[in-house]
């Protein structure tokens, strides 16, 4: 018997969009670690573009910098599970077999990456916007703030995560009464 969804052109764009998301993901995760040495070796350069009155000390200005990097990194690392995460979810939906207990956990670790990403993005924003009054003159600005959409993505996803474990549960006890 042949599966329906084998072809389905939302699917394949679906798997072809986590792949280019994931692949810059990984690029921007090696740029945020190549960053951390570069900007260390740009001393001198930090120096000049910091504000003459500013309250932190060069080393200080640095250090912030590197843990923005840090935690930035640790944040992208996050995306890309999510999107490997994503990104075998819908494999299993193009084999037909997605009420599986893997995907309600892989629904379940969505779900945490996506309160993770939050959780870390508030010292990110914080240690941030320290780090930028270094820089008065050149007008940085730092948006901060729990992201509603987020959260509520978070919920869904733990719902979801449910949903497909009670799936997975129905479909064994029907396979067991067959």
């Amino acid at each position: 018997m042949s599966n329906p969804l084998a072809n389905d052109a939302l699917l394949k764009f679906g798997r072809i969009l986590t792949v280019i998301v994931q692949a810059l993901l990984g690029l921007g995760a090696i740029a945020l670690i190549v960053a951390i040495p570069v900007i260390w070796l740009s001393k001198s350069h930090i120096a000049e573009a910091m504000s003459a009155d500013s309250s932190l000390s060069l080393g200080a200005t640095l250090a912030a910098i590197t843990v923005v990097l840090l935690l930035g990194f640790v944040m992208v690392s996050l995306a890309f599970v999510f999107f490997r995460n994503l990104k075998h979810i819908i494999d299993s939906v193009g084999e037909g077999d997605p009420f599986v207990p893997e995907n309600a956990r892989r629904l379940s670790v969505m779900g945490w990456i996506t309160l993770g990403i939050q959780v870390v993005a508030l010292p990110v924003a914080g240690i941030a916007l320290l780090a930028a009054k270094a820089f008065e003159e050149q007008n940085f600005t730092v948006d901060a703030g729990l992201d509603l959409g987020a959260i509520i993505l978070a919920v869904t996803l733990f719902i979801l995560a449910r949903v497909f474990r009670h799936g997975a549960a129905m479909r064994a006890d029907l396979e067991g009464t067959v």
